[in-house]
């Protein structure tokens, strides 16, 4: 009798089964949850220090006048800003190739003639962002460079050189709306700059140097910093999955899974790294500018007055060197570093290296260091079997920078530099056996 009834209801058992799966995957298909929109954390931006425009950062840093046979010129910030806004004001037409490959003797030439303003640049500067800077009257497209800006004063024409490097291009524009009178004023001014001296080489460009003596102020600085935190805060793109790690007495790490930044709190300096970044290809010189300074406004990084020092975009490498009344400053390396620098990948940053501390508060000074005439230092160098005096490129006054830790401070002495192949030493260590380290 059992058996009668088995299969009738294996079957309404079966059927039973197909309903109810029926039913559960019209539900699933039909459900619609009602979920509450889960908030997203507002993007907090770091406002470390300051933001800074690209004509802060590539201020010439020396100006020289012609006017007879007097050369006079000036390192002077405010000076040379002057100068360089009232050449906003004016309007460049007619950018063209004057010269494929400029040579030492032209360069010289141009500079030297009466009537001349040069304006020099630590860094060639690309084309690219020449109309950040100034007006032209068509649009600025090539990648060529310029390190100088030589102005015809005397010509009607307004005729302007923008001259690169040795063995670089030269370029000519004509200058409109130029006020003539303001032009006079500036140049009349110029005069009392102090007095130059062309340094001439052979088979090298001219070195202008001041050619007296003068005296420059000591500088002291309360040591302080911005706290290495903050920097992490701003460099990662989730702090809150970061780590901490103290790896040494005066060595701390923080990272996350793809990025890491490791801080020196004794020098005062960090580097932060994304191991996931590709430096690959070479980079064009005005976006890699122009995403170096976007990357450190970004969290409000100039800490101090920072200025562009070097840029190959061919290692996607870029510079900028801390300035203090318009002198460079370096340091040896037990002290700190006093560059900023970044290496570029792919449309993100690789590598970023800086100091963090901050030159803010002034301890009032009164000795005065007497620095010799670059004339004279010029002399020295020569003298000194270890340097080749034709691939020095620049002779500078600047400030070496040390720490004062029993007194809390941070002093500038001044002293005079010299650039050779790149690398800048101290002219007292000149044959000594090695240049400052942290320098370029």
């Amino acid at each position: 009798m059992g058996l009668k009834y088995i299969e009738p209801i294996k079957t309404a058992v079966l059927i039973l089964l197909i309903l109810l799966s029926i039913t559960l995957t019209f539900s699933i298909w039909t459900f619609r949850p009602n979920y509450q929109p889960i908030e997203q954390a507002p993007a907090v931006e770091v406002a470390i220090a300051e933001k800074l425009k690209l004509s802060d950062v590539i201020l010439p840093y020396k100006l020289i006048t012609n006017s007879g046979d007097r050369m006079t010129g000036t390192t002077d910030r405010e000076n040379i800003k002057t100068m360089v806004d009232f050449m906003s004001t004016w309007s460049f037409r007619n950018l063209q190739e004057a010269d494929p490959e400029v040579t030492v003797d032209e360069v010289d030439s141009i500079v030297n003639h009466p009537e001349r303003i040069t304006l020099f640049f630590r860094s060639p500067i690309p084309f690219g962002v020449a109309d950040n800077l100034f007006r032209f009257g068509e649009p600025v497209t090539n990648e060529a460079s310029f390190s100088r800006i030589v102005i015809e004063t005397e010509s009607d024409r307004g005729l302007v050189h923008f001259i690169g490097r040795e063995g670089g291009r030269r370029f000519t524009a004509q200058a409109t709306e130029i006020d003539g009178e303001r032009l006079k004023s500036l140049t009349a001014g110029a005069e009392a700059f102090e007095p130059y001296a062309a340094v001439e080489r052979e088979d090298a460009l001219n070195l202008y140097v001041p050619a007296e003596s003068k005296p420059v102020s000591n500088l002291a600085f309360v040591q302080q910093e911005v706290s290495p935190a903050r920097f992490k805060d701003a460099l990662f793109p989730d702090p809150s999955l970061v780590q901490r790690e103290r790896s040494g007495e005066h060595s701390e790490s923080y990272y996350d899974i793809e990025r890491q930044m490791n801080v020196d709190t004794q020098l005062r300096t960090l580097s932060f790294t994304d191991t996931k970044a590709e430096s690959q290809g070479v980079s064009i010189p005005s976006e890699l500018l122009l995403d170096s300074l976007d990357y450190v406004n970004g969290h409000s990084g100039w800490t101090n007055d920072f200025v562009l020092s070097s840029m190959d975009p061919i290692r996607k490498l870029i510079k900028y060197r801390l300035i203090v009344d318009g002198y460079p400053v370096f340091s040896d390396n037990p002290t700190t570093s006093t560059d900023i620098t970044q290496v570029w990948g792919d449309g993100r940053i690789v590598r970023y290296t800086r100091p963090y501390y901050q030159l803010v508060d002034l301890v009032p000074e009164e000795t005065e260091k007497i620095l010799l005439s670059g004339t004279d230092v010029v002399e020295e160098l020569r003298a000194e079997d270890s340097v080749d005096f034709a691939e020095v490129g620049e002779i500078a006054r600047g400030y070496d920078l040390r720490r004062d830790d029993e007194n809390n401070l941070y002093t500038l002495e001044p002293a005079w530099f010299y650039e050779e192949n790149g690398e800048w030493q101290s002219v007292k260590k000149a044959g000594t056996g090695g240049g400052m380290g942290g320098l370029e």
